[in-house]
């Protein structure tokens, strides 16, 4: 549902038959577990509290209400879902593409996120692992952001700041090819300089 007048629909359309209708990229999702599942949950959610605490510190009251560990996820490292009574990402990238929007009605409804992580993710538990060795690694906030801004694009977000995010990007291209800050990549060949004729210089004077 990606048309805009599906957004509106929905908020009417609270069940059909006996079946209610639940918006998954809202928080407050339940699966059916066992019994097994909900004791190795709450294993995964004890081992990733300071993660969680860390995530929240980096990314601030602004721009994540919550961090939780997340059962709905399983190849993603992380999503942002929102809350049960805001807007959707749908929702809130409709109203700001409106173009007589008023920025203070409808403040109370812009999204509030919920940061979940999957920590049964490769990424997750290495940065898990980062974080216990040390929580003010530089490389670890940067992992934090980068994974934030590109759940909020496959979320259905739009982001605040692109070129941050590019910026990150190209730090962990750098990182990868085992570039260094001072390493020179631009040729720096010295460009000849121009010789000072003063005789040919002389000469153009005299021409009339």
């Amino acid at each position: 549902m990606t048309d805009p007048i599906d957004e509106y629909s929905m908020q009417q359309l609270k069940e059909f038959g006996t079946k209610k209708f639940k918006n998954i990229s809202k928080e407050g999702l339940t699966t059916v577990a066992t019994d097994d599942e909900k004791t190795k949950a709450e294993e995964l959610k004890k081992a990733t509290e300071d993660l969680c605490k860390v995530i929240k510190e980096t990314l601030g009251e602004a721009n994540v209400e919550k961090v939780i560990t997340s059962s709905r996820l399983a190849d993603s490292p992380c999503c942002i879902v929102t809350g049960e009574f805001g807007w959707t990402a749908n929702m809130e990238r409709i109203m700001k593409a409106q173009a007589l929007r008023n920025n203070s009605q409808g403040g109370f409804m812009v999204s509030k996120k919920t940061f979940e992580i999957n920590p049964e993710h490769p990424i997750i538990a290495e940065l898990r692992k980062k974080v216990e060795k040390d929580k003010s690694d530089k490389t670890v906030k940067d992992l934090v952001w980068l994974l934030y801004e590109s759940a909020l694009l496959t979320s259905g977000f739009s982001l605040e700041d692109p070129t941050g995010f590019a910026g990150r990007i190209h730090r962990m291209v750098k990182l990868g090819l085992s570039i260094t800050e001072d390493e020179i990549t631009l040729d720096t060949t010295e460009i000849p300089e121009l010789d000072n004729d003063t005789e040919d210089a002389g000469e153009m004077e005299k021409v009339d």
